[in-house]
């Protein structure tokens, strides 16, 4: 049991790291997802990893792996769980993103905790101290 706690207590102070004050959302930020204006709508992914695997893949790549997201309308309410800074990397971007973690509050996928790229997040409130 000892054993137990001690590798949980580890976990925690290792997640704890991971997060960062540098990122876009913050634990208990209250955001709405929103893409580019060409495209709108928002890929949100089942994993942190699919993400930024999704973003370094190569199309044909890149295409296999959409099963394992859910494209939501521009707009969709949703609530900061986590966030991993500089995060995702891509020969399309100029810095690296942010991922996300974000719980779902409106549309059919309401209640899902799933991750976003950190620039199709826009804060809508910060939480209450």
């Amino acid at each position: 049991m000892y054993k137990l706690g001690l590798a949980l207590a580890v976990a925690f102070a290792a997640c704890a790291q991971v997060a960062s004050a540098d990122c876009r959302g913050h634990r208990g930020d209250r955001v709405v997802l929103y893409s580019t204006t060409d495209d709108p709508a928002v890929l949100v992914w089942d994993s942190r990893a699919r993400l930024r695997e999704y973003h370094a893949a190569t199309f044909d790549a890149a295409q296999a792996m959409l099963p394992h997201a859910i494209l939501v309308g521009p707009g969709t309410h949703a609530t900061v769980v986590t966030c991993v800074s500089n995060y995702v990397e891509s020969p399309v971007f100029h810095h690296p993103d942010d991922a996300v973690g974000v719980l779902l509050l409106a549309g059919p996928q309401r209640g899902l905790t799933r991750w976003v790229l950190g620039s199709d997040v826009r804060l809508v409130q910060a939480p209450r101290p």
